[in-house]
């Protein structure tokens, strides 16, 4: 019985993704994201609800080596509605060890006066959420079983 329970255990652990959450140091308003291929992001961080709920809406453009990560709680289906953001996006859903569950490849724009039922949306769980220029990801080896790397620039 002992035997089976640790058998059990071991099993859920392989197959539960990672529930941690990523520890950001207070304070820190931005992270330095390393793809797979070495390539690095600088990404502001979206740690609040208000911000998260805001995310990259309104930008006319987001550069090359420049992202935006959400950090959440917790490892739990996320959606994400693309209304307001005006530039095309990658984006990475990530477990709490930085592993890519999935990834949603150039998603589109929201175009002005577009009905909500046409606006692109991505869906997926995950306890991170990196988004990125159009064809970053599959450029820089980005893909799900992938782990990425952060630092947090010191002040």
């Amino acid at each position: 019985m002992k035997r089976n329970s640790l058998l059990l255990a071991a099993l859920l652990c392989c197959l539960v993704p990672a529930a941690a959450a990523l520890r950001v140091p207070a304070g820190a308003a931005s992270a330095e994201i390393t793809l797979p291929d070495g390539y690095r992001v600088a990404a502001e961080l979206a740690l609040t609800p208000e911000e998260q709920a805001k995310g990259l809406m309104f930008r006319q453009t987001l550069p090359p080596g420049r992202g935006m990560l959400f950090v959440f709680s917790d490892y739990a289906p996320r959606s994400f509605w693309m209304k307001n953001t005006f530039v095309d996006l990658d984006m990475v859903f990530l477990d709490g060890r930085l592993k890519v569950v999935k990834v949603f490849h150039r998603v589109p724009r929201s175009g002005a006066g577009q009905p909500d039922a046409e606006v692109a949306r991505a869906t997926a769980s995950a306890a991170l959420v990196l988004e990125l220029p159009a064809g970053t990801a599959r450029a820089h080896g980005v893909k799900p079983g992938a782990r990425l790397k952060i630092i947090f620039p010191k002040k």
